[in-house]
């Protein structure tokens, strides 16, 4: 099997050494606007293969992602503690809307998975630029959230963290909505009042911002969120996976990605599944899709192109 990895900065090189790490990939290949940094990266994570496990990892251009079965795109300007998501929007929705229309050109029968932030929001337009179907362009969504819920959870509650089921929809950003109503410790429901809710939603909502205020960004957690996800999309048995996607009347919502429970599998979403939501869950979600859709919205109009509407 091929990937390829768009944009090898600090994210994009933490999700290339995960995937190279751990198969099943044939090939790996990184591409950069600047060459001697994706040479730099894919020579620094040749020496940290296992021995057992060998890809060939080489550096390319858009036209080398031809064959391959999955590329994530992880280009373009990275968050600053004093950035708004509408500074990224215009700093990045060009680049993504140039390079996703490139590698659907260059790389025919893959899956794009977008990381590049604000992601929900370029996953969109990643989505209308390829012109391919929503099955086959996602973003990495409220994977990585999820996942630090569970961590959250499991520091409040004092269990370890593989005794949590725990889910977050919606945006990754602001508008994360976690799933309470179907959290689990040890197969039952914790007891949370509606203090501890809030508390944790605003936890969940800042630990991100602390990180990268104190070492410049995060990559471990996008890096390990990403290898889960494209190992779940590449797999022959379907899995459930929170990701973004692109809704065409799920959950009331039209035209516009969002973190929701797809069903992966073969390289594709093979399907979306619609959980009974407790009201304010609900509430949130749908705020969190209208945010997304008016800076959706924004983005055509900065980009002058007309919405892409979903059938």
């Amino acid at each position: 099997m091929k990937a390829g990895i768009v944009g090898v900065g600090k994210v994009g090189s933490a999700v290339a050494f995960a995937l190279a790490r751990e198969g099943p990939w044939d090939e790996l290949v990184l591409v950069d606007a600047v060459p001697d940094l994706a040479w730099a990266q894919a020579e620094d994570i040749r020496h940290g293969l296992r021995v057992s496990t060998q890809p060939t990892i080489r550096v390319g251009k858009i036209d080398d992602l031809a064959d391959c079965d999955v590329v994530v795109l992880s280009a373009g300007q990275g968050r600053k503690p004093e950035m708004t998501r509408l500074d990224l929007l215009h700093a990045n929705a060009g680049l993504v809307a140039e390079l996703s229309r490139d590698i659907a050109r260059a790389a025919r029968r893959a899956s794009l998975v977008v990381l590049t932030n604000p992601m929900d929001v370029m996953t969109t337009v990643a989505w209308q630029s390829t012109g391919w179907p929503r099955t086959r362009v996602l973003g990495s969504g409220t994977l990585l959230d999820s996942q630090r819920l569970r961590m959250i959870l499991a520091d409040r509650l004092n269990v370890p963290s593989v005794k949590i089921s725990a889910t977050v929809l919606g945006e990754h950003g602001e508008r994360v909505v976690p799933v309470f109503s179907r959290a689990k410790v040890s197969g039952r429901r914790p007891t949370l009042s509606a203090k501890d809710k809030e508390e944790i939603t605003r936890q969940l909502r800042d630990v991100s911002t602390r990180i990268i205020a104190a070492k410049g960004g995060t990559a471990f957690g996008p890096a390990g969120a990403t290898l889960e996800l494209v190992h779940a999309l590449i797999g022959s048995r379907p899995r459930v996976v929170p990701c973004s996607v692109v809704l065409e009347g799920e959950y009331g919502v039209h035209g516009v990605a969002i973190g929701v429970p797809a069903v992966l599998g073969t390289g594709r979403v093979l399907a979306l599944e619609e959980w009974p939501l407790a009201d304010d869950e609900q509430a949130a979600f749908e705020e969190a899709a209208r945010d997304l859709k008016a800076f959706a919205d924004d983005a055509s109009v900065l980009l002058k192109v007309n919405p892409r509407q979903s059938p």
